[in-house]
């Protein structure tokens, strides 16, 4: 007998170049439906002002960090520079299997990871409607000197070339968030009508 009437749990990632906004979207996301849960990177880097430790990062030791990836507690993890950053495998799970969605704002490589682990999660790239208007967003935050925004608009092109190994690519148009939250909203309830996920 096959029965859709338990909510299906699954890991949702998503994944973006710099300046195309994925934080914004998955701020919105997290607000806008109670089952989808963000998962807390792990990091070894000091903490920034402002910053909680367990709801923007769960901050550790690097002793602590290489001591996880040993007992493989990570469902991918990477060195930027001198820190390490990470993502926790139990509360993700946890999540799935309590029929949440857990949703994983990583990059391309750790979105292959998580890929590798859990096949049937679902990967969404968040793309930029031109690589001019990605300029103009990173040029309009004004973080980054030119050499900065010189070397991410490089690194996004590398990152697109990821894209046919992602499960959905959404345009996130200028000054169209809602909509951009919408279609992703969209995924999410297609998702949750798929066969394979239910119970048999």
């Amino acid at each position: 007998m096959i029965s859709a009437s338990r909510p299906v749990g699954f890991c949702l990632v998503l994944s973006a170049p710099s300046g195309t906004g994925k934080t914004t979207i998955a701020q919105a996301l997290l607000e806008s439906d109670p089952h989808v849960k963000r998962s807390i990177s792990m990091t070894t880097r000091a903490s920034r002002t402002g910053e909680v430790d367990g709801e923007d990062y769960i901050f550790t030791t690097q002793s602590s960090f290489r001591t996880m990836v040993e007992e493989g507690g990570f469902l991918e993890w990477a060195q930027v520079h001198s820190d390490y950053y990470g993502t926790p495998s139990a509360p993700v799970k946890d999540t799935i299997n309590s029929g949440g969605i857990s949703l994983l704002v990583i990059d391309v490589q750790g979105g292959q990871s998580v890929k590798a682990i859990f096949p049937d999660a679902v990967l969404v790239f968040l793309v930029p409607p031109s690589m001019e208007s990605l300029e103009r967003r990173l040029n309009a935050r004004g973080t980054d000197d030119e050499s900065v925004i010189r070397k991410r608009l490089s690194q996004a092109e590398t990152e697109l070339g990821y894209l046919a190994e992602y499960t959905y690519g959404v345009v996130n148009e200028d000054d169209q968030q809602e909509k951009t939250v919408a279609k992703i909203q969209s995924i999410i309830a297609a998702e949750h009508c798929r066969v394979n996920r239910w119970e048999t």
